[in-house]
């Protein structure tokens, strides 16, 4: 149970401070649970938001409410999600205003829909004075560029009534400044499922130091869209099976670039790579043991949860430089970071990692640790209580 009267922490600052009282108010009782009405995609449709709070709710308390709003299937005709949109809001408003919620916390990415969706939701909530949290998942390079340019009056408008945000990486803590949002921002971690962590990784950390290059299985488990570098993967790969023939592709999800992705690899007559759509659960934890490194040229992310998992699985990492990857992330300790998406470039990072036993191993044990450490479920879902108990103990 999430309760009131505990100290906070300031989002800036690494020590423990005083919480105040909001000026005039009451104090509140010590027992008093926080009640959260939580904003979440369907339980069935997949990206980011969805497997974030899917793998979160069960280490969130039962004062929590979860709201489910957006899509409720891929194939969604316009004038059924305007009907749908129409309907949540009111939905939305009814449960709010019944339901005596200290806290409404909204999921957006920052696009289009997204922020005129929930935009809608936070004008509802100040309305029926409650405190908002606005968690910014996925960051649209494009969105942000039209709203500074355009839009920014009608951003901090909106979005500038929310009592705090929450994002990814201290990049988008700045990007949010540059909209126009001056108060509490957050950076937190995003969660990663225990029991990936409990999967035995030391198998291929001996096969791999070996030197018997009997196998070598590349892992891109993405969306299969052109923007998170499905085709640089696929080029990369190629190149480098010129070079290793024993080496693998496995690619791993669904999206509106499957059918090409496929139809390219014929085009191109690579072998030893397979596509084996969306997976969840022991199947995926499956798909992470049977890969010996994780490549993911993304072109932007918020802090991709795929990368997340794949160190939890002790995966050494080939990644372009994005999003929140770049608080945190070692090169040459964690794999190899880099600024180029150019095949040739990303082929020679995966070759090392081929051609150093002892490199390998050390990358594989070190991310495991690491993501042991800093991702667990539980802890980031700690992070995000203590959030909670921020705003409620803090003055509007």
């Amino acid at each position: 149970m999430v309760t009131s009267r505990v100290p906070r922490r300031h989002p800036s600052e690494g020590t423990m401070v005083p919480t105040p009282q909001p000026k005039g108010a009451a104090s509140a009782s010590p027992d008093r649970a926080i009640r959260v009405l939580l904003t979440t995609p369907d339980a069935s449709m997949p990206g980011g938001v969805a497997q974030y709070l899917r793998v979160l709710r069960p280490h969130l308390p039962g004062d929590v409410l979860y709201f489910t709003i957006g899509s409720r299937s891929e194939r969604e005709r316009t004038g059924a999600a305007m009907l749908r949109v129409l309907q949540d809001s009111w939905r939305f408003a009814r449960t709010l205003s019944q339901g005596n919620f200290d806290i409404v916390h909204l999921n957006p990415s920052i696009v289009p829909k997204a922020l005129l969706r929930d935009g809608a939701l936070l004008v509802l909530a100040k309305a029926l004075r409650t405190r908002v949290l606005v968690f910014a998942h996925g960051w649209g390079d494009t969105c942000e560029r039209a709203l500074s340019r355009h839009l920014s009056p009608l951003f901090r408008l909106v979005y500038g009534r929310a009592d705090a945000f929450i994002v990814l990486g201290k990049e988008f803590k700045e990007r949010l400044r540059r909209l126009g949002y001056n108060r509490t921002v957050f950076v937190q971690a995003a969660p990663i499922e225990d029991d990936l962590l409990a999967c035995s990784y030391e198998r291929r950390v001996r096969r791999c130091a070996d030197g018997s290059h009997q196998k070598f299985n590349i892992l891109f488990l993405s969306r299969i869209e052109k923007e998170k570098g499905i085709y640089e993967a696929l080029e990369t790969y190629r190149i480098l099976k010129q070079q290793h023939p024993y080496v693998s592709l496995t690619v791993t999800g669904d999206g509106s670039h499957l059918s090409r992705a496929v139809n390219h690899v014929q085009t191109l007559n690579l072998a030893d790579v397979s596509f084996s759509g969306h997976v969840e659960g022991t199947a995926k934890y499956e798909i992470f043991q049977s890969a010996d490194a994780y490549l993911f040229p993304s072109y932007s992310e918020g802090l991709p949860l795929s990368v997340l998992e794949a160190m939890a699985s002790g995966l050494p990492i080939v990644t372009s430089a994005v999003g929140g990857l770049r608080d945190f992330f070692e090169n040459g300790t964690m794999g190899f970071m880099t600024q180029s998406r150019e095949p040739e470039v990303l082929a020679s990072l995966l070759s090392r990692l081929i051609c150093d036993p002892d490199l390998y191993a050390k990358i594989s044990l070190f991310n495991h640790k690491y993501a042991r450490d800093q991702f667990t479920s539980s802890q980031v879902a700690a992070q995000l209580e203590r959030v909670y108990r921020f705003l409620h103990e803090s003055a509007d």
